[in-house]
């Protein structure tokens, strides 16, 4: 005598009964809704600038980066910075691409050398001899404001006299 088992095919269940494919589909929508949101410490407003060299040619590679003393004694560790293009134009990131700089009065400094074309390279040399790169009582200011855009204007680099002024604030 041979017996015949009918069996209901039922889907695999997650715990207290839910379909494992619903519990993926709400465990993926809590994901991301809750890393879509942007919890960043400040507000940032778009800014720009550009950099060119004494006799008027844009100077591309220049690494730019503003310095709070504020922002970071807050407990905001960021550090708006751009890199100059093609024609010496920058515009700032703090936390996604070209989001700009939060309010506040800040030090700028300057790095300028090409970048590396890849991790394990050499770190290129600075043209400007790390003169500009660290924050200093002597450093150029500027100040970002709570406008819609701002542009902090164009800096000048004399490389022979390693100097640098904002031309056009």
């Amino acid at each position: 005598m041979s017996r015949t088992f009918h069996c209901k095919r039922t889907p695999p269940t997650a715990t207290c009964g839910v379909p494992l494919s619903r519990a993926f589909l709400y465990i993926t929508l809590a994901f991301v809704t809750g890393c879509t949101g942007n919890d960043y410490p400040n507000i940032t407003y778009p800014v720009s600038g550009r950099v060119q060299t004494s006799d008027g040619k844009p100077a591309a590679f220049v690494r730019v980066t503003l310095h709070s003393s504020k922002l970071v004694s807050e407990g905001d560790p960021f550090r708006p910075s751009a890199m100059t293009d093609d024609d010496g134009v920058f515009q700032l990131t703090t936390y996604e691409t070209h989001d700009g700089a939060p309010a506040g009065s800040y030090a700028v400094t300057f790095r300028w050398a090409k970048p590396q074309k890849t991790l394990f390279d050499p770190i290129p040399k600075d043209k400007l001899r790390n003169r500009f790169a660290l924050p200093t009582d002597t450093s150029l200011r500027c100040e970002i404001t709570e406008a819609e855009t701002q542009n902090i204007g164009i800096f000048k680099i004399d490389t022979k006299k390693l100097t640098i002024e904002r031309v056009q604030p």
